[in-house]
């Protein structure tokens, strides 16, 4: 096994020590090493799909304290792709380190205050003050996934030289790894830098360019495949595939030597801002939420869109319409909050004028401290895309969309914070709709520093209780202010499931789901036996109108009423003059039934032969005959 230049006395050191611990019966102590086939793997790439690359480039650029990220993709051709920021920019003391330093991050270490990428005093945080999101220093070679040849040009406020660095990465091999007898070399980098004039001494930012990427990622992005599939016939003559709806086009050949290009077609016009661009995009989204039952997948779309999608799900951004918590309490949602303990889901009387972020102290989405963040990809302004409406989108008993908050610390020992992985804190809100749209924004979502690799859960984290029809109508996030940074894989798309922050938020979320599917079939069953009373008060007054239809037909309109009080709360004890002994004999049933038989009887003339007392009993003996019990 090849080993790097300074292993070998290390690893034969250790070796020694073991053998000698057998005869002085003195443990071993240590620290883990990592293989440099780590390194190779990441920088061959770690990301299921190409948003994700993209995704960590404009993660960089927040860490940076960037305000502005512009992305130029190139597409339909994707033969370029350019991500310009106006961050801080790197030195050429950073840019050495980030070169030299690959999963070796300067943020959130004390190397941070001294290469401007973390603050002076709280290395969790930015130089401007934001959580930083990055914290192993894998994020700017996300672009292996993408393409081996990029470059980074970049400059630092106050540095007189601005500085472009070209590498080109390695492809990963593992026979090549097993015979090196040198230290791994992951790609090999030519720096130049020029100096700048005067006026742009205090300019700064970060551009990151990406040069021939790589033939299938640009497949992926062109979505050639599913066109390759919308123009094959299956064996029942028709498509395998659907054509999106939605697409940016498809270029002259790229469907064989001889195809023609494919026009694109946009949910915008080519004249909208790019706000409303993205909320073409969303709109458009929502028609993909129709009649299918099971939550849609954006198959409208096509992956270009998609990407755009994802993107806006997972990114630091402004929400199209608002922070749910900037909800104010005249909204119409009925709002609940979430026990710390046990018991039942309180209501919350939020004053019409205030806020959910103001009454509750809430901190998720606050003012950003660098002035906001915003991410422009191809003259789109991006947008998270989530909405919470104030009123139901279809019929349902419980009347008005309904939403949980919570804001929880876990409430671990300060013996067990370590073994615990350290503090975990978050917000967090549960959203019930009678239909939530887009379908791809019902599930939970889980943003740590104000950012997310794992998109909408539609399972909530593996809920196991069959509540599927309930399940669609919620919509959830969780922002995590401390912690489950470390319960977080290195593709940042998935969980440590065993990790303890890990099972806290779930255990958290699965009782906050159980309380809320407990609300709304209180609400809803409140809302049946409101109903079922309102129909019985119209049944009863129905009968009583029949009856005096009937007293009207026999003895004539002119003739004086049955009843001395026609509003008839309890059994009437006299009708048309004839008295009924309802303290003898107590009526049985509805007393609107009671006195409504009554007048029929008495339109008959039948009771006025009979005592108070049997003319009672009489009144009961239909009455059982008519609801036998």
């Amino acid at each position: 096994m090849a080993l790097a230049a300074n292993e070998p006395s290390k690893i034969e050191k250790l070796a020694s020590d073991i053998r000698e611990s057998a005869d002085t019966q003195i443990p071993v102590e240590t620290t883990l090493g990592t293989s440099e086939r780590i390194i190779a793997r990441v920088t061959d790439g770690i990301y299921r799909e190409p948003w994700a690359a993209f995704r960590e480039l404009i993660a960089n650029a927040y860490d940076a304290d960037a305000t502005s990220v512009v992305v130029e993709t190139g597409a339909p051709d994707f033969a370029q792709v350019t991500v310009r920021d106006n961050g801080n920019g790197m030195s050429p003391d950073t840019l050495a380190y980030v070169l030299r330093s690959i999963g070796g991050s300067s943020k959130r270490t004390h190397a941070g205050a001294v290469l401007h990428t973390s603050d002076t005093e709280d290395a969790d945080l930015s130089p401007g003050g934001r959580p930083l999101i990055g914290k192993i220093g894998i994020g700017l070679f996300a672009v292996a996934q993408l393409t081996q040849h990029f470059q980074i040009i970049t400059k630092a406020s106050g540095d007189k030289m601005r500085t472009s660095a070209t590498v080109r990465l390695k492809t990963h091999d593992e026979d090549r790894l097993r015979e090196a007898e040198e230290e791994y070399v992951a790609g090999t980098v030519t720096i130049k830098s020029e100096n700048v004039p005067e006026d742009e001494i205090s300019s700064h930012g970060t551009s990151i360019v990406l040069y021939a990427l790589r033939p299938e990622i640009r497949r992926v992005l062109q979505s050639l495949r599913r066109w390759h599939s919308s123009l094959a016939e299956g064996v029942d003559g028709r498509p395998v595939t659907e054509r999106p709806i939605y697409h940016i086009g498809v270029s002259e050949g790229a469907l064989g030597k001889n195809s023609t290009p494919i026009e694109g077609k946009f949910p915008w016009e080519a004249s909208d801002s790019p706000r409303e661009k993205f909320e073409g995009l969303f709109a458009a989204a929502a028609e993909g939420s129709g009649k299918a039952s099971k939550p849609a997948n954006l198959e409208h779309f096509d992956e270009y869109l998609r990407l755009i999608w994802k993107l806006s799900l997972s990114l630091p951004l402004d929400y199209i319409y608002g922070h749910p918590f900037d909800i104010k309490g005249d909204s119409g949602i009925i709002l609940y909050d979430v026990p710390s303990g046990k018991g039942q889901a309180a209501e919350i009387n939020v004053p019409a004028d205030r806020s959910l972020r103001e009454f509750l102290s809430l901190t998720a989405g606050s003012h950003d401290p660098c002035g906001g963040f915003s991410v422009n990809l191809d003259g789109i302004q991006l947008a998270r895309p989530i909405e919470l409406p104030r009123k139901l989108r279809k019929y349902s008993r419980v009347g008005a969309p309904v939403m949980m908050i919570s804001k929880e610390e876990a409430p671990f020992k300060e013996s067990d914070l370590e073994r615990a992985g350290g503090k975990l804190s978050f917000e967090a809100y549960l959203y019930w709709n009678s239909k939530i749209i887009p379908k791809d924004t019902a599930g939970v979502l889980i943003r740590v520093r104000d950012a997310s690799g794992t998109l909408f859960d539609q399972s909530f984290l593996n809920y196991q209780i069959s509540e599927q029809t309930r399940l669609r109508q919620i919509t959830a996030e969780i922002f995590v202010h401390d912690g489950l940074d470390s319960a977080i894989n290195i593709d940042r798309e998935s969980f440590n499931y065993s990790h303890p922050h890990f099972l806290y938020v779930q255990r958290w979320l699965h009782k906050s789901l159980r309380l809320m599917v407990n609300r709304l079939k209180a609400i809803a069953d409140e809302d049946l036996k409101r109903e079922r009373a309102r129909e019985a008060v119209e049944t009863r007054k129905a009968v009583f109108t029949s009856a005096m239809r009937v007293w009207s037909e026999r003895l004539g309109e002119s003739s004086d009423p049955p009843l001395i009080d026609l509003e008839v709360q309890e059994a009437a004890s006299e009708v048309g003059g004839v008295e009924i002994d309802w303290k003898t004999v107590p009526p049985i049933g509805d007393p609107e039934q009671a006195s409504a038989l009554a007048v029929v009887l008495e339109a008959y003339g039948v009771l006025s032969g009979l005592s108070a007392r049997t003319r009672a009993e009489l009144i009961n003996d239909i009455l059982r005959v008519l609801r036998p019990t």
